[in-house]
């Protein structure tokens, strides 16, 4: 009876861990909801010092339209950056996106998530 007890502890953390490492990749459209080209798109967690690549690349989010990125990681907050023509950058901190499927970024520097 206590094997039995083991084993079924054993196979319930199993699933929790399985569980924990698919939640630490997710997609999120971003939407840019400025009244400004975005040309530069900027993802770190909230506790990094950098912004790491340009999501964007060489392309431009035009308001209106939306890009889907891929989020992996554990943190629970996000910071994202926007960089208009002239480089200016806005910036959207600790962004809550573990059960966010869409952020649109407006011009005031705030972000509704969805």
């Amino acid at each position: 009876m206590l094997k039995k007890s083991i084993v079924t502890g054993l196979a319930v953390m199993l699933l929790c861990l399985l569980c924990a490492g698919v939640a630490l990749a997710k997609e999120v459209v971003v939407m840019n909801g400025t009244n400004f080209e975005i040309h530069g798109l900027g993802l770190s967690p909230s506790e990094a010092d950098d912004w790491g690549d340009d999501l964007l690349g060489d392309d431009i989010l035009k308001p209106g339209e939306g890009l889907r990125i891929n989020i992996k990681g554990d943190a629970n907050n996000w910071d994202l950056a926007a960089v208009d023509d002239e480089g200016a950058q806005i910036e959207f901190k600790n962004l809550d996106l573990r059960k966010v499927s869409k952020v649109t970024l407006q011009s005031d520097g705030t972000a509704t998530l969805e």
